[in-house]
């Protein structure tokens, strides 16, 4: 894993709206460019909703051809570790590590050296961006983890870890998505799929004829 300093925001006048924005909640229905939301990542057991599960407050801005992606993994109070059965222990449960995935290597999709905010991150590629940070109990909220990329947001899954239940959090099966930016097929795959289309015409024509017999 790659460890590095954490570095300060390049975008002072963002950081400065982040601040103010991120406290505001909004369904991940849809992302807007300057406008904040917030998600909700299920526990291992499915939970969506209460103190097991977390939210995920985030903004995308824009300045000229650049996104600037903002995320803050917030722990609510009363998140406890859960034993194998769900039950709870009563133990405060800690959140250190998120995720998201998109594919860093596709054109555009992930401006190198921009990844920020926490204690260490890494590009792990076509899987997307990893960021480790200082253990967030709850009631409490990370630092704002950022990257930059030349793509606009759609919506993508995340992925919050520690080590004990009900860790991990995840956007899949059970939770929302956040944004990340909206990769462009390869043009090899697209070309696949218009062929695809393409060989099913003779089929549908010679259907079309048997019917009409």
């Amino acid at each position: 894993m790659k460890t590095r300093k954490k570095p300060i925001v390049v975008l002072a006048s963002e950081a400065v709206l982040l601040a103010g924005l991120l406290c505001q909640t909004a369904s991940a229905q849809s992302v807007v460019v300057g406008t904040p939301g917030s998600s909700i990542l299920a526990n291992a057991f499915g939970t969506s909703s209460g103190p097991e599960a977390l939210s995920v407050s985030w903004l995308v801005t824009q300045s000229g051809p650049i996104y600037t992606y903002f995320y803050q993994v917030n722990n609510p109070a009363g998140d406890v570790i859960l034993n194998n059965d769900g039950s709870p222990t009563g133990t405060p449960e800690v959140v250190d590590a998120f995720s998201i995935a998109f594919d860093t290597t596709a054109l555009g999709a992930y401006i190198s050296g921009t990844q920020a905010g926490g204690s260490s991150d890494q590009n792990n590629g076509a899987s997307g961006l990893f960021w480790s940070f200082a253990s967030v109990s709850p009631n409490s909220s990370s630092a704002t983890l950022s990257f930059e990329s030349d793509l606009p947001p759609t919506l993508g899954n995340a992925n919050a870890q520690d080590a004990n239940p009900p860790s991990p959090w995840s956007s899949s099966p059970f939770g929302q998505r956040v944004p990340v930016p909206a990769v462009v097929p390869e043009p090899a795959t697209t070309a696949m799929f218009a062929f695809s289309g393409l060989l099913l015409l003779p089929v549908r024509s010679l259907r079309f004829r048997f019917m009409r017999k």
